[in-house]
C-alpha cells in the first residue's frame, strides 16, 4: 500500500546517500527527485571512479570518490554495490556509521545479519528489493528491517520508498522470493512485450503500433488487477485479496467458444505458465548462490 505522508517533510528533513552508481542507484535517484521527496542538494553519492560519478552528476547531486563522505552526510544511505564488493565497502564505512544512520542494502543475496556483523553494534540496517520502475514512481518495493531499526526509522524508510512506488514491509525470509518475482519481473515483461510486438508485425502492423498497443494492454491489465482488488470505502492500509480476482478478470475476456480462450489454450499447451514459474525459480536459485559466495 502507499503511504502519502508529508513528502515535503521528507524533502526538508532527510539527506540521502548512495554508494555505487549503477542502474539501481540511477533509477531510484531519478524517481526520488521527480517525486519531490528529496532535492538534489540533499543527495550525496560516491563511487570509486570519476567516470562512474559522471553518470550521477547530471542529476545535480553532491558527488565524491569517498564513501565516508556519503555516510557522514546522510540520514539514509543506500548501499548499491555488487555483492562481491560488499565486505570491502562495509569495512570502509564502518567507522562513520553512527546511531542515527539508516543503511539500506539493495544487493541480492546479502542478509541483514551478514551486514550487521561487519558494522558497529548500533547499526540500523534495512534490506530492500525493488525494481527499475522506481524511476517513474511505479516501482514495486519490499523491505525488511534489522534489530536496531526503531518504529520512527521504519516509518521514515516506508515514506522514502513510498514516494517511488508500491511499498510493503515483509519478513526477510521472503525477500529472496521478491527478487525473483517483482525485482526481475520487468525483464520478463519486456520479453513478453517484445514477443507480442513481433506478433503484431508478423500480421502487418508497424513496430511502433504493435509495441504501443501491447504495452497499453499490459498496463491496463495490471491496473485492472490492482484496482479491482479493492472495494470503495475500504481502508487504504488494508491489503486486498488481489489473487481471487485474477481468474475472474481472465474469464471476462474469454467468451465461451471465442478467440481468446483459443489463445489461452495455445499458451497453456506451450507451457507459458510453467515457463514463468521456472524463470522465477531460476532467479531465486541464482540469488541463493550469490548469498553463499558472501558468507
Amino acid at each position: 500500500y502507499y503511504i502519502t505522508n508529508n513528502l515535503s517533510q521528507l524533502a526538508t528533513m532527510t539527506t540521502v546517500g548512495f554508494i555505487g552508481s549503477g542502474k539501481v542507484t540511477q533509477a531510484l535517484m531519478k524517481g526520488l527527485l521527480s517525486s519531490g521527496a528529496v532535492t538534489p542538494s540533499r543527495i550525496f553519492a560516491s563511487d570509486r571512479t570519476e567516470v562512474a560519478l559522471q553518470k550521477l552528476k547530471v542529476f545535480g547531486v553532491n558527488t565524491s570518490s569517498d564513501n565516508l563522505f556519503t555516510v557522514k552526510n546522510s540520514n539514509i544511505t543506500v548501499l548499491a554495490v555488487k555483492p562481491l564488493a560488499f565486505p570491502g565497502v562495509l569495512h570502509e564505512i564502518a567507522p562513520a556509521v553512527g546511531p542515527n544512520n539508516i543503511l539500506i542494502s539493495v544487493a541480492a543475496g546479502i542478509t541483514i545479519d551478514s551486514i550487521q556483523q561487519r558494522l558497529p553494534h548500533h547499526a540500523k540496517v534495512v534490506r530492500a528489493m525493488l525494481n527499475t520502475a522506481v524511476q517513474i514512481k511505479d516501482g514495486a518495493i519490499c523491505y525488511a528491517t534489522g534489530r536496531n531499526v526503531a518504529d520512527a526509522d521504519q516509518e521514515l524508510v516506508h515514506r522514502f520508498f513510498s514516494s517511488v512506488g508500491l511499498t510493503l514491509e515483509g519478513e526477510e525470509k521472503h525477500l529472496d522470493a521478491v527478487v525473483g518475482l517483482s525485482g526481475s519481473a520487468p525483464a520478463y515483461f519486456y520479453l513478453i512485450l517484445e514477443a507480442l510486438s513481433d506478433a503484431g508485425v508478423r500480421h502487418g502492423l508497424s513496430r511502433d503500433v504493435s509495441t504501443r498497443h501491447a504495452s497499453q494492454a499490459m498496463l491496463g491489465a495490471a491496473r485492472m488487477v490492482l484496482e479491482s482488488g479493492r472495494h470503495p470505502g475500504e481502508d487504504a492500509e488494508q491489503i486486498p485479496e488481489y489473487s481471487k480476482r485474477l481468474h475472474e478478470l481472465k474469464d471476462e475476456v474469454c467468451s465461451p467458444g471465442g478467440v481468446t480462450i483459443d489463445a489461452i489454450y495455445s499458451m497453456e499447451k506451450a507451457g507459458v505458465r510453467a515457463a514463468m514459474m521456472d524463470a522465477v525459480d531460476a532467479c531465486i536459485r541464482r540469488n541463493y548462490e550469490l548469498a553463499r559466495l558472501n558468507e
